[in-house]
């Protein structure tokens, strides 16, 4: 074999040598083809908050404690619901909660609407005429309530602080809260009385008494609108049940005089007929002192309702 086929050779065989030792290198160095793949995807950011929607038909069990004036006749009501049930001769209720959430923001709206008849006590004793200062007219009676109210309260609330349960899921948060609550209420007086007048008997010597039953006093319609603020809050266990507890304060002289909310509430899922419904159970008190001067004497509700609360809760 000529020298320069030789050397030619032995080039081929040099050069092959080389390129599998770079090759082997390349795989253990991880370089082989798959290193020229295209690079793993990132994921991609969650996406932008979306609203969330939440509606809870409830029951709210109340009791009324106060008194409720109709043309300056006034009616003192100390009830409990399970009272207002075995007297009243009408009871009617309708009431909701809607939330709308995007985030720290929320909108919600909350309704109650109530017919109710239930009986008071009315006492009362004057003088009605100045010159005459002897005689006296005192009242004594029961006195039937008929009261319808419309409450609508409608505003928002934004998460101001939020913390993370330690060792788990769930979350604690705080919420601010602004909202006008609207009242709509109407309340007649119906009184079963005994009457007595009775003059100074060292004078005169007079006394009677006599028992009816008339309406008393038509309230009319009492509307004003309350602004309230508040603050709500907020804790979710790892177990995905809610405690929440709202409070807030209202009206301040530009519709009632004076009102205040209290609220404890608990939800949590329960697991029946193959679904899964997420029921609440709380406490609510509502207070309100609202007068006004009509054209034939004073109106108005100074009282408390309170009582239990029971609802179910749709959420998408």
């Amino acid at each position: 074999m000529p020298r320069h086929s030789t050397g030619r050779f032995a080039l081929l065989i040099i050069g092959a040598v080389a390129v599998m030792v770079a090759a082997s290198t390349a795989s253990a160095a991880g370089l082989g083809p798959g290193a020229y793949a295209a690079p793993a995807v990132e994921p991609l950011p969650p996406p932008p908050n979306k609203w969330e929607f939440s509606f809870t038909p409830y029951g709210w069990l109340s009791g009324i404690n106060g008194n409720a004036t109709a043309r300056g006749h006034t009616a003192d009501v100390d009830e409990s619901f399970i009272e207002i049930l075995q007297d009243s001769d009408s009871f009617a209720a309708l009431m909701g909660y809607f939330e709308a959430r995007k985030g720290p923001f929320s909108l919600f709206t909350d309704v109650v609407w109530a017919d109710l008849g239930f009986p008071g006590s009315y006492d009362f004793k004057r003088t009605p005429f100045a010159r005459f200062p002897q005689l006296q007219l005192g009242v004594r009676g029961t006195a039937q309530l008929d009261y319808q109210e419309l409450i609508i309260q409608s505003g928002f609330s934004y998460e101001i602080a939020k913390w993370a349960n330690s060792g788990g899921p769930g979350f604690t948060a705080l919420d601010v809260m602004g909202s006008a609550r609207y009242w709509n209420q109407q309340a007649d007086i119906t009184l079963k009385f005994t009457g007595t007048a009775t003059v100074d008997l060292k004078r005169l010597g007079l006394k009677f008494q006599r028992s009816r039953n008339f309406l008393l006093a038509d309230g009319g319609t009492l509307e004003w609108v309350d602004p309230v603020v508040g603050l709500r809050l907020r804790h979710r266990t790892a177990s995905g049940s809610d405690f929440a507890l709202v409070g807030d304060v209202g009206g301040f002289g530009a519709g009632s005089d004076f009102s205040w909310q209290a609220v404890a509430t608990y939800g949590f899922d329960v697991h029946t007929f193959g679904t899964t419904m997420r029921t609440v159970l709380g406490y609510r008190a509502l207070s309100v002192d609202y007068s006004e001067n009509g054209r034939y004497g004073k109106n108005g509700l100074d009282w408390i309702q309170h009582g239990p609360v029971v609802g179910v809760t749709f959420r998408w």
